[in-house]
């Protein structure tokens, strides 16, 4: 815990559209960023388009099944590529729809329209723009940075084996839902990063996860006689995130009495992902810039092919509990937004359960030098 206050960062840095483009420049276009889960991806020849710290960008799934980036730019003349956000190349053939030059599933240009004799044009240098694309468990990410400064799992460091026996690259998305939040993208994972506001926000949390109750987000942070500090996680007789904290899908096979008592495992990659763990589904949260003020969250429940297949998954008992925190979360952040465009508020405080923020704005002060 922090022991004295701590000054936040400047409000202007919330709502200035100069620090935001610095942001997208030395952040979101420098760091591994998920961009979804490999079933997003369903064939040889499938594509997403994608915005990513501003620049559009298409992920293709290859004829071995692996992932290639581009940036939605022909090398012609700069058309875009993709007129809509998912679909299907035909023939495995990435087609400009202005001038009709061919590229190959790996970018190669393979042809170009109406050359005549004598013009002389080198393909093998003409290739696609690329992007680099990596997984980790069944999330993909990319980095738009030429030379990316560290690998996909360096950057995810200790935390990068910690959802390993939920075998996430075996699961499907069940459900998809995108959210717009009216708040800078830093006010959505400040409040992530603390539980102070979770007895007022979030009552039913609370009583989910007791410990919620008291400010923390963790047991190490209550007293040595506080008799939830060696509690289980969830209250008792909750064994998962639903709204009675029973499961509605058998357990996931493989996962160890540890993580099974837990009730929920928490693997957080700065800036664009937060991945939970629970005994019978994955849920992940993706936090996508859209403006200073905007932000997307698109939240992706994860479950076993075979529960998904049967038509039997009750898709609102799935999805409402943890939907429900997330819109929660969302109103006070909008609300704090609002508050940050006070020009007399030069800048917050943070208080002593508040130091995963003071960490995180060391990180981002870190990138921004």
């Amino acid at each position: 815990m922090l022991k004295k206050p701590v000054k936040t960062l400047p409000s202007r840095s919330y709502v200035d559209p100069a620090v935001y483009q610095r942001e997208m420049a030395n952040v979101f276009s420098a760091e591994w960023i998920c961009i979804g889960h490999v079933s997003d991806w369903e064939s040889a020849g499938s594509f997403r388009r994608l915005n990513v710290a501003d620049r559009q960008i298409i992920i293709v799934r290859q004829h071995d099944s692996s992932l290639r980036g581009f940036y939605n730019t022909c090398r012609h003349r700069g058309s875009a590529l993709c007129e809509t956000q998912s679909g299907q190349f035909r023939a495995s053939r990435i087609i400009c729809p202005y001038h009709a030059w061919v590229y190959d599933l790996s970018g190669s240009l393979l042809k170009t329209s109406r050359v005549p004799d004598g013009f002389e044009l080198e393909k093998e240098n003409l290739s696609l723009y690329p992007v680099t694309v990596d997984s980790w468990n069944g999330f993909v990410f990319v980095n738009l940075a030429d030379n990316p400064a560290s690998s996909l799992l360096e950057s995810l460091g200790e935390e990068a084996d910690l959802l390993d026996n939920w075998r996430m690259e075996s699961l499907v998305v069940a459900h998809k839902e995108t959210h717009r939040v009216a708040c800078n993208w830093k006010v959505f994972w400040e409040n992530f990063l603390e539980c102070l506001h979770c007895p007022g926000v979030h009552p039913d949390l609370c009583r989910l996860v007791p410990v919620y109750g008291r400010g923390v987000s963790s047991r190490r942070d209550l007293p040595a006689d506080d008799p939830l500090r060696g509690a289980t996680r969830l209250r008792a007789g909750a064994i998962t995130w639903t709204a009675n904290g029973q499961p509605i899908m058998p357990p996931l096979p493989g996962l160890t009495d540890e993580e099974r008592n837990a009730g929920m495992t928490f693997v957080t990659s700065l800036p664009s992902i937060f991945i939970v763990g629970h005994i019978d589904y994955v849920r992940s949260v993706r936090v996508s810039p859209v403006a200073p003020e905007a932000t997307d969250l698109v939240i992706d429940w994860l479950v076993e092919p075979g529960g998904l297949a049967s038509g039997e998954l009750d898709i609102d008992a799935l999805t409402g509990f943890g939907r429900q925190v997330v819109l929660e979360d969302a109103r006070v952040c909008e609300l704090n937004q609002q508050g940050l465009r006070n020009p007399l508020h030069e800048h917050g405080i943070l208080m002593a359960q508040e130091y995963d923020i003071a960490w995180f704005h060391d990180w981002l002060k870190s990138r921004l030098i």
